[in-house]
């Protein structure tokens, strides 16, 4: 049975501005742990479990046949870093909360996802979920877990091509049931699905990716959302006004979606508590958004150049949004967390991979 959701756009919705209040009213943070040392450029991604403990994957050269390193910070502040048998970029990475971390990493072209096991740090063999879609376009893919099982969707190049070739959807999943690589998205050759984002909540999967139609002018691009109980995806528009947006983050929690995207190179955020989808506008611009959702809070965070690249943090509490630039330059923001109604910000500093702890 395919479950129908109910379309709806941001563009015919209440729209909410606000510029940065006082830095002093986001909640204080500790000190700065640098958890990994000595890794210059790449990505990485981070979760968090229950109890505060962050586990997280980075590659540490940015390239296809990166380092990529295990590290983890404990609720008592102690912090581990350790090497992996993987290597490449990475993309994304989740807690299945029992025992395992999964992360999805591109290695020579190929689609990877890990496990690591909590108890005795033993690592499973990597599956390979595609070798045919890291051509001129690099992939982009989203991981979600629970329990030992997982779900990733990702992009990939479908045909020939420069740096414009058609992307398309796929998914691989354990959880919700098993599936082998299937194609969830098929648009004309005009039109890019790309950057996925999932958030598991409830047995249900929630998802939102970017569409864009005519990459090479380029055309306006859409965020479109979706959920998947486990029968099949239906999508709606949730953001078309723009015309550039990209980058979404998702994460569902008590029920409710929160989005955080990229909008003509600002940052805007958007819930459904109320029903329709209300957003919220932060100053000043910036790239990579993250969100984090606990108790009443609801956190983001992105990076800005001006012309140093810094992470900005902001903090909505007692329905009031405050931001502060809680990282100074250069720095990059590589997630937000959130437990126990407290942020954990993920981050970049020169070869440094720190995490910041609200109090």
């Amino acid at each position: 049975m395919m479950r129908r959701l109910l379309s709806i756009s941001i563009g015919v919705c209440a729209v909410l501005v606000a510029g940065i209040l006082p830095a002093s009213a986001v909640g204080s943070f500790g000190p700065a742990t640098a958890v990994v040392a000595g890794c210059s450029g790449g990505g990485g991604d981070a979760s968090i479990g229950s109890d505060g403990t962050v586990r997280g994957f980075a590659e540490c050269s940015g390239n296809s046949f990166s380092p990529i390193v295990y590290f983890q910070r404990n609720p008592d502040g102690t912090h581990v870093a350790l090497s992996s048998p993987f290597s490449g970029r990475v993309l994304s990475v989740a807690w299945d909360g029992v025992d395992s971390t999964y992360v999805v990493y591109e290695q020579n072209s190929q689609l990877r996802i890990g496990r690591r096991v909590d108890h005795n740090g033993s690592y499973f063999a990597a599956t390979t979920l595609s070798t045919t879609g890291a051509g001129v376009v690099l992939y982009t893919a989203s991981v979600v877990a629970s329990n030992a099982q997982w779900w990733v969707v990702w992009s990939e190049q479908v045909g020939p091509g420069g740096e414009f070739a058609h992307t398309q959807l796929f998914q691989r999943h354990t959880l919700l049931g098993t599936a082998g690589r299937t194609q969830i998205t098929a648009t004309g050759q005009n039109v890019d699905d790309r950057q996925p984002s999932l958030s598991f909540y409830a047995r249900r999967v929630t998802m939102t990716w970017t569409r864009i139609s005519s990459p090479e002018l380029p055309g306006p691009s859409e965020i479109r959302w979706s959920r998947n109980f486990g029968f099949g995806w239906q999508s709606n528009t949730l953001a078309s006004v723009g015309p550039d947006n990209s980058q979404p983050d998702v994460i569902e929690y008590a029920g409710v979606t929160y989005v955080a995207w990229n909008r003509n190179g600002s940052i805007w955020y958007a819930d459904n508590a109320t029903g329709p989808f209300l957003s919220h506008h932060f100053t000043p611009a910036g790239f990579s958004p993250s969100i984090a959702v606990s108790g009443a809070n609801v956190f983001v965070s992105w990076t800005i150049a001006d012309p140093s690249s810094r992470v900005l943090l902001a903090q909505r509490a007692g329905g009031v949004w405050t931001t502060t630039a809680l990282v100074g330059p250069p720095s990059s923001s590589m997630a937000v967390l959130a437990q126990a109604s407290k942020a954990r910000l993920v981050y970049r500093s020169g070869s440094v991979v720190a995490i910041r702890a609200q109090l």
